[in-house]
């Protein structure tokens, strides 16, 4: 266990009585001791609950509520639509005109907790990889973007060698200007990073905990779980198509226009032009936004789906009724 503090007796606390746990329900979200443990087994409403040693508990994995965060009623029913668990709350101020609505106990007993556990492990892996493609590219313009100004500062010095003090104070000030622009867009690129490094950390986190909420929690909660974990990742592929439109994630190249009369004036260096404009373009990056795609895939077809059964269930009672009238 994550902690030498011993997990007491739910039930007994409730009787003002200290007792040690020895089983863990999830579905109570307690500690039983042997005795009541013994008679939660036995009673009808907990008998089928999910419980392990209280050895083998982690505390660490947080607890998934099964009940409304807006309305605080529990989830009992589900909307293929929004893809969402509802309370009776929900249902008849934001999904009253959504059809197909089923009860959650329905949706969790058909749903293959492992396949959706798989797929969203896929989007956490996709959307990694683009944050890292992004955290790579922007590591190598950086090191491009000072290999450019480096030798933006050759041509320049190659210049300086033809020309005496004013040419000197030219090249100091445009030194300064590309130096300038350089760490702008270092401190552009590092703050996309750090931003970036903490979605990528915030999505490792889910993905640790993915893993361990389907063999320590009760189905119910395992649903719920996934759900929150899928929500979450929704959130950060959302950050990522953001990203496209991030002036920070845009490629910049730090290039110089070179004036054109620099060899033609140099013996009149008091009407010498500034040597250049040093300037940065920005060109976009290509994203692999397959798992938003996918989120949108999945939306259309689960309320395709809706309709197909909900005109399945009308021409089914239109038969019943057809065929009673018959008879």
């Amino acid at each position: 266990m994550a902690s030498n503090k011993p997990i007491p007796c739910g039930p007994c606390q409730e009787g003002k009585v200290n007792t040690k746990a020895d089983i863990w329900c999830y579905n109570c979200v307690e500690g039983l001791c042997s005795t009541c443990s013994g008679h939660h087994k036995r009673f009808k409403g907990t008998r089928d609950h999910k419980t392990i040693d209280i050895k083998s508990y982690k505390p660490s994995i947080r607890t998934i509520k099964t009940e409304c965060d807006k309305h605080g009623r529990q989830l009992n029913l589900y909307c293929p639509s929004h893809l969402m668990p509802c309370c009776d709350e929900c249902i008849s101020t934001s999904h009253s005109q959504c059809t197909g609505i089923n009860s959650l106990v329905s949706v969790v007993d058909n749903t293959k907790i492992e396949k959706s556990q798989k797929k969203i492990d896929n989007d956490i892996n996709s959307t990694l990889h683009i944050l890292k493609e992004i955290m790579n590219n922007k590591s190598e313009n950086m090191i491009r973007g000072e290999q450019q100004v480096n030798s933006i500062k050759k041509t320049i010095a190659k210049y300086r060698k033809k020309i005496n003090k004013h040419l000197d104070d030219l090249e100091k000030k445009l030194c300064q200007e590309t130096d300038t622009i350089l760490n702008q867009e270092k401190s552009k690129a590092s703050d996309i990073k750090t931003k970036i490094e903490g979605k990528q950390k915030k999505l490792k986190k889910m993905k640790d905990h993915l893993h361990t909420v389907i063999s320590h929690t009760s189905k119910l909660q395992s649903f719920l779980g996934v759900h929150q974990i899928e929500q979450e990742v929704h959130q950060c592929q959302q950050y990522v198509d953001d990203l496209e439109n991030d002036e920070r994630t845009k490629e910049f190249d730090i290039k110089i226009t070179q004036n054109d009369e620099i060899e033609s004036i140099q013996s009149n260096l008091i009407s010498l032009e500034p040597l250049g404009e040093i300037m940065v373009v920005k060109k976009n990056i290509d994203l692999n936004r397959e798992t938003s795609v996918r989120r949108k895939a999945q939306v259309r077809q689960t309320r395709e789906q809706s309709i197909i059964n909900n005109m399945t269930m009308n021409i089914e009672t239109k038969i019943k009724t057809n065929g009673g009238g018959g008879g």
